[in-house]
């Protein structure tokens, strides 16, 4: 039964974060084609890497709130012992949204699915950022 409720709260954490990032996205997107359309942009090539710049950045400001929605679940989930803090969940949750995966700080048992789905989540998200960042 643990399993499923795991299951089900690693779906809805994608579910909240694919609408953050969505509207990152959308806002993001909106912000780079009024500047490219105002201010000139497709002349300079100054200007398009600061627009390429700043959509990288206001994206990975939605992938840093994204992975501290994840470690608030962590921290906050009183069977979860392995993240006594929120710097210690931050850097888990870093850790698990990218996929690089050290392995210092790990969870245990059945927890381990969620870590896996977070993993998911973040190939997924990481994929649309860059999908995105390259369409500009």
């Amino acid at each position: 039964m643990l399993g499923l409720k795991i299951v089900a709260t690693g779906i809805g954490m994608m579910v909240l974060t694919v609408i953050i990032h969505a509207l990152f996205m959308v806002g993001g997107a909106r912000m780079a084609k009024w500047r490219r359309a105002h201010l000139g942009i497709a002349k300079n090539e100054m200007m398009k890497a600061s627009l390429l710049s700043g959509l990288t950045i206001w994206m990975f400001m939605a992938i840093a709130i994204e992975a501290g929605l994840w470690a608030l679940l962590y921290l906050y989930n009183p069977l979860i012992e392995n993240l006594p803090d929120l710097e210690t969940a931050f850097y888990f949750s870093m850790v698990t949204f990218t996929t690089l995966g050290y392995g210092d700080v790990v969870l245990t048992g059945q927890w381990r699915t969620l870590a896996s789905i977070q993993a998911a989540n973040g190939v997924i998200i990481f994929g649309w950022t860059t999908a995105l960042i390259f369409y500009f």
